[in-house]
């Protein structure tokens, strides 16, 4: 695969066109709010500290330098998340637009787009007084007021955000890979030297248990790539039904019987970041309350080392991979293609059996990733009890996004790969045709010539 991507130039431009783009937004993330001074203060001990360490991923790791980009794609993720549900059957006009295919779909889009704004500029709010109370950010040289600062923050972040999101759209579009998912990879992976500082500092703390403490770090990284085998497995599996398209007979044979491959977690890296983003929104709305025993309340709770926050992470997570892996299948559309093309699935009727089918099927196989994805998601923060620190407890979540996303591109890769293959074997063979033609035809006319001097 290396060395087709490297002999086809419209792969090679694309996937530098997706590194610039990487690079310019990881430029972004270094570049701290001007008029904004960072203290020295760490966010571990915080009360704040879990909000904004989960923000900073799901925003792709621009927020603990407090950068134009701090807020990265969080918006638009969370505005997704609000429009997909309220389409869903519980406003009438989105679930309309839902259903009128690439049309609606790019109304919903602008709307989804137009949400974001609004919510881009109560995160930003949010994040500043989070971080201002918390005493993380000073009020720098260029502001006569503390409202001043906060107000330009806001109005960085939140244009920073759209920035961001144009990005994102870029490499979607131009580039390889999913534009959201790749820039909060990317926010992981330039944090993963800093996870190991706090994996090493979590065990090794003490001059006489040095050995006791490498012993620990090598478990942990051994239970880390266990984990990425075990996703990696989990991702790539799919469940194959046989289906037959009429008119073409019944054939069970395993080498020529068509399937429709269903993955072991349809939904993808999607649950967790939506996951992520969910369990923010109390502490978000908790910002406009301080000094009060309500934003106490709120920040302890769902906290990701509180049971209830845990908790309801977990279920948040099984939650988003059953409605996400509904939407990514669409049982119901799937069925109407099936009549339309006179497929259907062996031992299966067409219409509201195959949908119904296919319905209890994609739920079944989504239970597997469902429970592992929130497994992994959740355990790193058990280990908080242990004495493992709250910064090395968010791998978890890094590591689902890091591998669904690590084969998501590469799968990208490959379809594109394949697809300019299948190009050129077209053009390859369309000059040949046209070769042959014109060899035919060539030898028809001087048989035709011969035929004439012979007759005369």
């Amino acid at each position: 695969m290396i060395k087709e991507i490297f002999t086809n130039r419209k792969i090679l431009k694309r996937i530098l066109y997706t590194l610039i783009f990487i690079l310019l937004f990881r430029l972004g993330t270094l570049i701290t709010i001007p008029g904004v001074t960072l203290s020295d203060q760490d966010f571990a001990g915080d009360t704040n500290s879990q909000f904004l360490s989960l923000l900073n991923i799901i925003g792709g790791g621009g927020l603990l330098t407090f950068s134009i980009f701090a807020l990265g794609v969080t918006p638009y993720i969370t505005a997704s998340i609000i429009i997909q549900l309220l389409s869903s059957d519980v406003i009438p006009y989105l679930t309309r637009l839902n259903k009128q295919g690439e049309k609606g779909r790019i109304k919903i889009e602008k709307i989804t787009r137009i949400v974001t704004i609004f919510i881009a500029i109560i995160q930003a709010f949010a994040i500043v007084l989070a971080m201002n109370s918390s005493g993380f950010i000073e009020q720098g040289t260029l502001f006569n007021s503390e409202w001043a600062m906060i107000l330009f923050a806001v109005l960085v972040m939140v244009t920073g955000s759209m920035v961001s999101i144009w990005i994102a759209d870029q490499i979607t579009m131009k580039g390889v890979g999913n534009g959201t998912s790749l820039l909060i990879a990317t926010g992981i992976v330039a944090r993963i030297p800093y996870k190991f500082e706090n994996i090493w500092g979590s065990f090794i703390n003490d001059d006489s248990f040095i050995f006791t403490g490498f012993m620990l770090v090598l478990f942990y990284l051994a239970i880390a790539l266990m984990f990425v085998f075990l996703l990696s497995f989990f991702e790539i599996s799919e469940r194959r039904i046989p289906i037959q398209q009429t008119g073409k007979g019944l054939n069970l044979e395993s080498d020529k019987q068509t399937y429709l491959p269903l993955k072991i977690n349809p939904a993808g890296v999607v649950p967790v970041i939506f996951a992520s983003a969910i369990i923010t929104l109390p502490p978000t709305i908790a910002q406009f309350f301080p000094d009060s025993g309500f934003k106490e309340w709120v920040i302890i709770n769902f906290s990701l080392t509180s049971a209830l926050g845990l908790t309801l992470y977990g279920l948040l997570i099984i939650a988003f991979t059953y409605f996400y892996s509904q939407i990514n299948i669409n049982p119901e559309e799937t069925a109407k293609n099936f009549q339309k093309s006179s497929t259907f699935i062996v031992g299966v009727k067409p219409g509201k059996e195959t949908e119904t089918y296919l319905t209890k099927t994609v739920n079944s196989v989504a239970t597997y990733g469902a429970f592992l994805l929130a497994f992994i998601a959740v355990l790193p923060f058990i280990l908080t009890f242990f004495g493992v620190s709250q910064s090395a407890a968010l791998g978890g979540t890094g590591l689902i996004i890091l591998v669904s996303v690590g084969i998501d591109t590469t799968d990208q890769i490959k379809s594109r790969i394949l697809a300019e293959r299948t190009k050129a074997q077209a053009k390859t063979k369309a000059k040949v045709d046209k070769s042959y033609k014109i060899k035919k035809e060539t030898e028809n006319k001087k048989n035709r010539k011969n035929e004439d001097d012979w007759s005369l």
